[in-house]
């Protein structure tokens, strides 16, 4: 079933990373009532789909395409959270998608995460080496390329980064960093990934191994000692949203889960979308400084 046009009454359920920066994962519904969209698992964001006018001037009025209308957001806690509705609009189609919409969300919450999809992926490679370097984008087999593709990588959204993560506190250093390594010409390629993490070129013939390509979306080899500290605080940084990656070895979700109390304040935000947790306690340990912090910045 295709992600883009008209989808049948079957429900497809997927997931695809948040990347340039690195935020965590989007949990995506899809029905033929429309999507939702999740970012925490908690929250989700309800899109229906309707048909509307796409021609311009009188000659194309008659023109019509399918349109995504964002209809409120709904949680467990809450419910539904949208527009106040005029009574004769209660079963309006819009309403019935919605309500359809709620009850896949329902019937699917145990099955959270649901499995990555966006195999392809687009990487800035070193200007030296010619290796990937830091991962810009990334989508699954069907969906379009960005418009136009990224070619830059940053470590932030906002001047003090978003609620599941602040920023780094090295952040315009470390944007400096890659960007020296990157180099004045610009090299990005598209790779597609194997069910076992490797990766091909799309445009070419070369291979990767899984290994190859960073675990952590941002190359952890560096020839300067402080480069490689610089990187290595980023990465405690963002462990929280990096326990949602789900093809991490063991040994890996441990580590990262060990530095969780680094910025332990966004825990709550992403461990609902963790596929697997070694040490629980830890993360019980980084939820009650996550509460006590925001208890005092109040």
């Amino acid at each position: 079933m295709k992600k883009r046009g008209r989808i049948t009454n079957q429900v497809r359920s997927y997931a695809v990373r948040r990347v340039n920066p690195f935020l965590g994962v989007l949990q995506i519904i899809e029905t033929a009532a429309g999507r939702a969209m999740s970012t925490n698992g908690v929250v989700w964001d309800i899109e229906v789909e309707a048909e509307a006018p796409t021609g311009w001037g009188s000659l194309n009025k008659t023109q019509t395409g399918r349109m995504f209308y964002r209809y409120g957001l709904w949680s467990l806690q809450d419910g539904l959270v949208n527009r106040p509705l005029s009574p004769h609009l209660v079963q309006d189609p819009l309403t019935r998608q919605c309500h359809q919409l709620i009850e896949c969300i329902c019937d699917r919450l145990d099955q959270l995460p649901f499995p990555l999809e966006d195999r392809q992926e687009l990487w800035l490679f070193d200007q030296h080496d010619q290796q990937p370097l830091v991962l810009l984008a990334s989508k699954t087999c069907d969906a379009p390329k960005p418009s136009p593709e990224p070619k830059y990588w940053i470590s932030h959204l906002g001047a003090d980064g978003v609620p599941g993560q602040y920023r780094f506190p090295e952040s315009a250093a470390l944007i400096e960093q890659v960007r020296q390594r990157a180099g004045f010409n610009i090299n990005t390629h598209w790779i597609i990934r194997d069910a076992s993490g490797d990766g091909r070129m799309i445009t070419g013939d070369r291979h990767f191994e899984s290994t190859d390509l960073p675990r952590f979306l941002l190359s952890e080899d560096w020839p300067q000692s402080h480069q490689k500290q610089r990187v290595e605080k980023y990465i405690e940084w963002i462990a929280p949203s990096l326990l949602t990656l789900q093809n991490l070895t063991l040994p890996t979700r441990e580590s990262l889960e060990k530095k969780l109390y680094v910025q332990a304040v966004s825990i709550e935000y992403h461990y609902h979308l963790y596929s697997q947790v070694i040490q629980q306690k830890l993360i019980k340990s980084a939820q009650v400084q996550s509460r006590l912090q925001k208890s005092t910045a109040r």
